[in-house]
């Protein structure tokens, strides 16, 4: 009687592996794997031949304001437009002003880890004490250079009055060439000097 419920036992189990194609499934599953693993290979390979563009605020001289535009990514990229936000670019020095209007439309070419620096021909100082408005939202286009497929609009808003509590980080090199220069003054004035 063992025997033949152990029989039993063993055809059941045979007729159980025979119902399902786990073969099948496996081999389907493996496939969808595969599958997506090429797919998120093709989308991080497109990720990184992408233009990347950064536009960020950066002191220059010690207080002149700039907007410095970067190329941070691995390829060449094109930048095609540039508006700063008129309420702000109004309070500007005229030379400034015209500078800027120039920018609208663009055809630069940025290549990977170069920069642009855009000068607002005022200091922080200024912008925080004197005007209105005190945020600037800069608006941009940009493209892959040579590929006009694909345009990336992007913006960023820098608030000036954010900085206003910041010290300006000068290193200790620029320290001492402003003490020698200092020092060199007085040692001119005092007559040591001819030159």
């Amino acid at each position: 009687m063992n025997e033949e419920l152990f029989e039993r036992l063993v055809v059941a189990i045979e007729k159980q592996s025979t119902a399902f194609p786990w073969d099948s499934l496996i081999s389907a599953l493996a496939l969808i794997a595969s599958w997506i693993t090429i797919f998120l290979l093709l989308k991080e390979r497109a990720e990184k031949n992408r233009p990347y563009m950064q536009v960020s605020f950066e002191l220059i001289r010690g207080s002149l304001a700039c907007i410095v535009i970067r190329n941070t990514g691995s390829v060449p990229l094109e930048l095609r437009k540039m508006r700063l936000q008129p309420d702000f670019v109004r309070q500007l020095p005229d030379k400034a002003q015209q500078r800027i209007a120039k920018k609208e439309n663009l055809n630069i070419t940025i290549f990977p880890e170069q920069k642009w620096v855009l000068g607002l021909d005022i200091s922080v100082t200024n912008i925080i004490n004197s005007f209105k408005q005190k945020s600037l939202k800069v608006e941009y286009e940009y493209l892959a250079h040579n590929k006009r497929h694909r345009k990336y609009i992007e913006s960023t808003t820098i608030d000036f009055e954010d900085y206003s509590g910041f010290l300006v980080y000068i290193s200790e090199l620029d320290e001492f060439k402003n003490s020698v220069d200092k020092l060199h003054d007085t040692v001119k004035t005092l007559g040591f000097l001819n030159s």
